[in-house]
């Protein structure tokens, strides 16, 4: 057989979609399952009118900055809510998603051996792509601070990577933890790539873009989604704020690898931009509130978890369960026929934690899952 690629022979899956492909293969079989490990939120979205799209217009490519009109849609929605100015012509690109855009940004900034740096918890594809671009992950250990960063950058650091609201804890950066972030890049000559997918689900207006603190985008990027923050996900839109110069080399990449997102996802999205943010808002603050009666009950009951405000997911403690998170996560899979995700897909740091998200599932059956879990760390101590 001739050789595979060694570098995606050493990547790892990712750990959430892994666990999500055992659900969908279950439910194909007829078997019912609580599904607490999916990265998304369910709304109730109508299917708006398609006809007065621009036809033909959506049947072909679109500029491979996206859609013009899209873009100066977001960049005003950056504006208006975050404070940040973008150059709708240099300054952000659309991509298939914003998991393709990080990558991209990936491509774009590290040479082979270049180390890119982010703290455990980390969302499952920063270390593999990181290593799908020939660099070399470095993952600051659970229990370690922003403060504790410098200690791991090296003469080979490029980037820095955070998430902001963060994808497992919940947790937001406030703006003292990204003046530290950009303090460190200024000095070592770095670029920070800050994931907000999340951004709108801290519904207080506390949020605080890193682009806000870094105007002229010298060293901030800022990575963002459509697909999140509406709720849908499948439709894969994300996009990437940035300086010019990087941005001309991630257009080069998206160019070479998609071309540009699906045409007519663009168009509806700008058709509709305002209204589907009119049918979001409030259910996101729903969830939002339902996130903190949750995390109410799981203290009535014991369940340990890390601290956070925003998202849909909790970071649980499995502690004294003797068993790691992936036999845990198995087990109560098998067993109960609920799903999460392992703590070790966010780290080596993390096998003592699960991932539950509760987006998809109702306030009752959230709880009752939980408390299966509860259970289930009780009977394996």
């Amino acid at each position: 057989m001739p050789q595979l690629s060694r570098v995606t022979i050493e990547a790892e899956q990712a750990m959430s979609i892994k666990y999500n492909t055992m659900v969908y293969d279950l439910q194909r079989r007829g078997q019912k399952v609580l599904v607490m490990s999916l990265g998304e939120a369910f709304f109730d979205i109508p299917l708006l009118p398609m006809d007065d799209l621009p036809y033909p217009a959506v049947n072909h490519y679109s500029h491979s900055r996206g859609v013009h009109e899209l873009r100066e849609k977001l960049c005003g929605y950056h504006q208006d809510e975050y404070g940040v100015s973008i150059d709708p012509d240099r300054e952000i690109v659309v991509t298939a998603g914003s998991k393709a855009a990080i990558h991209m940004t990936l491509m774009s900034i590290l040479n082979p051996g270049d180390e890119a740096l982010y703290p455990e918890p980390a969302w499952v594809s920063y270390p593999e792509q990181i290593k799908l671009c020939y660099g070399v992950p470095v993952g600051v250990p659970f229990g370690k601070s922003i403060h504790d960063f410098e200690a791991y950058i090296t003469p080979k650091t490029r980037a820095i990577i955070i998430n902001n609201p963060h994808n497992p804890r919940g947790y937001v950066y406030s703006e003292a933890e990204l003046e530290q972030v950009l303090a460190l890049a200024r000095k070592y000559d770095l670029w920070v790539l800050c994931d907000e997918a999340y951004s709108d689900f801290l519904i207080d207006g506390s949020f605080t873009s890193l682009a806000k603190l870094d105007p002229e985008k010298k060293h901030a990027v800022v990575f963002n989604s459509m697909s999140k923050n509406y709720g849908i996900s499948g439709w894969r839109i994300g996009y990437v704020i940035g300086d010019a110069n990087l941005l001309d080399n991630v257009l080069k990449v998206n160019q070479h690898l998609i071309t540009c997102p699906a045409t007519i996802l663009q168009y509806y999205l700008t058709r509709y931009f305002t209204d589907l943010l009119e049918i979001t808002k409030p259910q996101i603050r729903d969830l939002v509130c339902s996130r903190a009666r949750i995390a109410k009950y799981m203290d009535e009951i014991g369940l340990q978890y890390l601290p956070g405000s925003a998202t849909f997911y909790f970071f649980v403690s499995i502690e004294p369960s003797r068993l790691s998170s992936e036999e845990f996560c198995t087990k109560l899979l098998e067993e109960e026929q609920i799903c999460v995700v392992p703590g070790m897909g966010y780290g080596p740091s993390c096998d003592r934690f699960i991932r539950a998200s509760i987006g998809t599932a109702t306030l009752t059956d959230n709880m009752y899952g939980l408390r299966k879990v509860k259970e289930l760390i009780d009977k394996t101590r």
